[in-house]
C-alpha cells in the first residue's frame, strides 16, 4: 500500500505540474520531489493565520490539487489569533485544525495544551531542514511545529552609496568596522547620506537584538531564572550605546514616507532587517535594481557569530483536531514540500525559505536583479539561517519579561536611567511578577 501511495503521489504531482499555471511551478523542481500525499484526500480543514486570503490562495489551491485536502483558511491579526488560541485552549473547544504562529510561541502553546506532538509525523522528514530549525520548535525533546520561513536577518546595503565612499560591505565584519564606515559616509557626504535610520530615543531592534544574541545574553535563563543582571547583558548594552552615540543615524521612523523615500534616493545606506525586507524595497523602490547588497551582521569580534535567529512563522497542528493527517499536508505544503515552499512560497510569494533543498535550487542560486555584483540573494539569505547555530531562550513567561524590560530599556536609551539602574529595576520587577 505504501508503494502504491508513493507512485500515485508522483503521478498526481506530474499531472499537476503540467496543468497548474502552465507547468511553470515545477519547472525547476527536478531534484526535489514532492512530499505531499493523498492519505487525507476528501477531507476539509480549518486553518488560522494572519496572511491575507489572496496571499494564501495559491498554496491552498496546491494542497487541494496535490493532496485532495480542502483548506478553509481564516485570517486575523497575529495578536487576535494568539488570544483566540489561548481562550479556546482554556475552554477546551473552538480550536481550528491547524494554524500559524511564531516559533517563539512554542513553549507557551505546549504549556496550554494547544498543539499536537508531531515528533513521529516529522521523523521521515528531519533531513529536509537544518537541525537548528527543529531546535526552534522542540520542547523537552519533542517536536511541536514546522518552521515555515527563515528567521534570519542581516544588513541590506545600498551598494552604490558604499561604492561612492570606497566601502566594501564584505569587509564590514565587526561592529567597530561597521561604525567606522557609517561615520565615514556621514562625514564625507556632509550629512546628505546617513548610515542608518533610528526613531527618536530608539535603537533598531535587529541591531540591538543581534548584539544581545551575539553576547549570549538574555532576560531569562533556560530554567526560567532571571538572567538580565549579568556581565554579558551589560556588554551588549555598552555596544548598543556605542552605536547610538556614533553620529551615524538619521532620525526617521520605519514604515514612514521618508523611510520609503530613503530607499529610492539612497539617503540611508544600511537597513538592518529580516530577509523578508527584500520584498519591501522591491515594492517601494522598484527603480533600484542592481543597487543593493546583502551581508550577514557584523560580529562583536573578528570571527565571531554573525547569524542571529529571530523566530519563524511556524505551522502547528492543534491538539484537538480529528484530522491530523489532513492538517499535516497543510503544514508540509507551507514548509518542507519543495513545490509549495520553493515554487510557490519563494518564487511567487517571496517567502524566505530554510530547507536544505533550497541551497541546491536553480532559482535560489541565480543572480537577483536587485543586487549588485550578480549576488544570488536568495542563496545568501538562506545561508544566513543554515549557518546559525543558536536558538535564543524562549519560555512561556518570555513575553511578559520582554514587556517589563522594554519600559526600562527605553528609559535607558533616553538617558533617564543608567544601564545599571535599568537592569536592576527590571530584574526587581521581573522577580516580583514572574512565576
Amino acid at each position: 500500500m505504501h508503494m502504491r501511495n508513493r507512485i500515485w503521489t508522483v503521478l498526481l504531482v506530474a499531472v499537476f505540474c503540467l496543468s497548474f499555471m502552465g507547468g511553470s511551478i515545477c519547472s525547476l523542481a527536478e531534484g526535489a520531489p514532492s512530499v505531499m500525499t493523498t492519505v487525507a484526500s476528501g477531507q476539509e480543514i480549518i486553518a488560522w493565520g494572519w496572511d491575507q486570503p489572496e496571499f494564501n490562495q495559491k498554496v491552498e489551491d496546491y494542497i487541494l490539487e496535490a493532496a485532495g485536502v480542502t483548506v478553509n483558511g481564516q485570517t486575523m491579526t497575529n495578536q487576535d489569533e494568539r488570544a483566540k488560541i489561548i481562550a479556546a485552549s482554556a475552554a477546551g473547544i473552538g480550536l481550528p485544525d491547524c494554524f500559524k504562529l511564531t516559533s517563539t510561541d512554542t513553549p507557551m502553546l505546549v504549556e496550554i495544551g494547544a498543539v499536537r506532538d508531531i515528533t513521529d509525523m516529522v521523523e521521515p522528514y528531519l533531513d529536509l531542514l537544518p537541525k537548528v530549525a527543529w531546535d526552534m520548535v522542540t520542547v523537552d525533546g519533542r517536536i511541536y511545529g514546522i518552521p515555515a520561513n527563515s528567521p534570519a536577518a542581516g544588513m541590506f546595503y545600498r551598494y552604490d552609496v558604499l561604492e561612492k565612499y570606497g566601502i566594501d560591505p564584505d569587509e564590514l565584519t565587526t561592529w567597530d568596522k561597521w561604525i567606522e564606515a557609517g561615520q565615514k559616509v556621514a562625514a564625507q557626504s556632509g550629512g546628505e547620506a546617513m548610515w542608518i535610520n533610528l526613531s527618536a530615543n530608539k535603537m533598531n531592534g535587529y541591531v540591538s537584538g543581534t548584539i544581545i544574541q551575539q553576547y549570549r545574553a538574555g532576560l531569562l535563563a533556560q530554567d526560567g531564572s532571571i538572567a538580565i543582571d549579568s556581565p554579558e547583558f551589560r556588554q551588549a548594552l555598552a555596544m548598543i550605546d556605542k552605536i547610538a552615540k556614533a553620529g551615524i543615524a538619521e532620525e526617521m521612523d520605519d514604515w514612514s514616507a521618508p523611510w520609503y523615500q530613503s530607499m529610492r534616493d539612497g539617503t540611508i545606506a544600511c537597513y538592518p532587517s529580516g530577509t523578508w525586507f527584500v520584498q519591501t524595497f522591491i515594492a517601494q523602490a522598484p527603480d533600484t535594481q542592481g543597487k543593493w547588497y546583502f551581508a550577514p551582521f557584523p560580529a562583536v569580534e573578528e570571527g565571531g557569530d554573525r547569524y542571529p535567529n529571530y523566530g519563524s512563522a511556524t505551522c502547528y497542528i492543534t491538539s484537538t483536531t480529528d484530522k491530523p493527517e489532513a492538517a499535516f499536508e497543510w503544514c508540509k505544503a507551507w514548509t518542507i514540500d519543495p513545490i509549495g515552499s520553493l515554487r510557490i512560497g519563494l518564487e511567487q510569494l517571496g517567502i524566505s525559505v530554510i530547507s536544505k533543498a533550497a541551497l541546491e535550487d536553480a532559482y535560489v542560486n541565480q543572480p537577483n536583479p536587485y543586487f549588485a555584483k550578480d549576488q544570488a540573494y536568495w542563496k545568501v539569505a538562506t545561508e544566513a539561517f543554515t549557518d546559525s547555530t543558536w536558538v535564543p531562550v524562549s519560555l512561556p513567561q518570555s513575553g511578559e519579561a520582554n514587556s517589563i524590560w522594554t519600559v526600562y530599556y527605553e528609559q535607558w536609551l533616553a538617558g533617564v536611567l543608567s544601564a545599571d539602574e535599568a537592569i536592576e529595576q527590571a530584574a526587581a520587577e521581573m522577580a516580583m511578577k514572574l512565576d
